[in-house]
């Protein structure tokens, strides 16, 4: 047995430079450089790392993990290194000088994956202009923290002057502070080649819609749509927002087709059917609905209905959450059920705090609805 054990390690070793690389850009930086120390054959590997995963809490004191964090951009090869992790502020107080020199240090040498989160701490932090300027780079997270008692700590984007990122595929923005709109139309603007983006509790004054055209190779989007037009939208695949009465009222009149869009998320606030309506009119191709709550005190005349293509030729799954019985979303589920020709399945879920013999009452009520396929699979929970 240990025979054997000694075997597989010496298979292991055995693997060529890059791949034993490979395997330690999983392991966040600290373990990465003790695994290295504990053999020959990897001691040598540890300055060549691709990825620096720095995390505060891999540290007993602050002092312990700062001094890694400059020793580690001090003598790794920066040009190998193509992701760069900080976490960091565990209730404590960073200088902002100290994480922007790591920051413009990490910018200077190519780094093309950039991921900051801030923990719940004291105060916020405002980027150093090199990031918006990395040409290079194409992944960028950006990530501040909601604590206890209101502790909030944010990341900050500056008055932007000029944003230079030709290269980037991914954008994630959460508890991010912008100045102003102009500055978030900016950076979205800049990004060309954008493919992900997800937006979630921006902070700043965003008291006006954003007209920055359309992101032409947008695949995924995960946003808040509220300064945002939907056009921005219009080629992803799945897209996952929330819609507010007062919104729509703005942006019905200005729905473009989402030729691409297969998987659909939102909430639905409104007095009328009309908008919902014309959202599943503008998406030929849907195929996965999951509504998270649905409200409208209207009541729906099916027999008066044209039902969109999406629901009669492709749509699969529909999810309802937030289900409280009333006219509005039983209307929903009973027009989907009776319409959606190749539907596989429909999910309905309660609203939270129903009483436990709404299971019961509900089941009676909605199998009674005609479902266009026999195989569709009905869940209620």
């Amino acid at each position: 047995m240990l025979r054997t054990e000694v075997e597989v390690r010496d298979r292991i070793s055995d693997l060529p430079d890059s791949l034993l690389l490979h395997i330690l850009s999983f392991l966040p930086a600290k373990e990465a450089v003790a695994t290295c120390l504990l053999s020959k054959r990897w001691r040598p590997l540890w300055p060549s790392l691709a990825t620096l995963d720095l995390t505060r809490q891999d540290f007993r004191r602050l002092k312990f993990f700062q001094q890694f964090v400059d020793k580690m951009l001090k003598f790794v090869d920066l040009k190998s290194v193509k992701k760069c992790v900080l976490r960091l502020s565990y209730y404590e107080y960073f200088r902002p000088q100290k994480i922007s020199r790591w920051i413009n240090v990490m910018m200077s040498n190519k780094v093309e994956h950039l991921e900051l989160h801030m923990m719940p701490g004291k105060g916020d932090f405002e980027l150093p202009s090199s990031v918006f300027t990395a040409n290079n780079i194409k992944v960028l997270k950006l990530s501040g923290a909601t604590g206890v008692l209101w502790l909030i700590s944010t990341v900050t984007v500056g008055t932007l002057s000029h944003v230079n990122l030709p290269l980037l595929e991914v954008l994630h923005l959460k508890d991010v502070k912008f100045p102003d709109v102009r500055s978030l139309g900016m950076l979205l603007s800049a990004c060309a080649l954008l493919k992900h983006l997800a937006i979630t509790d921006l902070h700043g004054k965003f008291n006006c819609s954003l007209d920055i055209g359309r992101l032409n190779h947008l695949v995924t989007a995960d946003v808040p749509q509220f300064v945002l037009p939907l056009k921005v939208f219009s080629n992803a695949t799945f897209l996952r927002f929330h819609l507010h009465h007062w919104l729509l009222v703005k942006v019905t009149s200005d729905i473009p087709t989402f030729y691409n869009l297969t998987h659909l998320e939102f909430t639905y606030y409104s007095s009328d059917w009309n908008t919902t309506l014309k959202y599943l009119h503008s998406c030929p191709k849907l195929e996965i609905v999951v509504i998270r709550e649905f409200f409208c005190s209207e009541m729906l005349e099916s027999t008066t209905i044209d039902v969109p293509q999406c629901v009669s030729s492709s749509l699969k799954e529909f999810h309802l959450s937030g289900y409280q019985g009333k006219n509005g979303d039983f209307d929903l589920a009973r027009f989907i059920m009776k319409n959606a020709m190749v539907l596989r399945i429909i999910s309905i879920r309660r609203a939270f705090g129903s009483k436990a013999t709404w299971k019961n009452r509900n089941l009676k009520r909605i199998s009674t609805c005609p479902i266009s396929l026999m195989n569709c699979k009905l869940l209620l929970g």
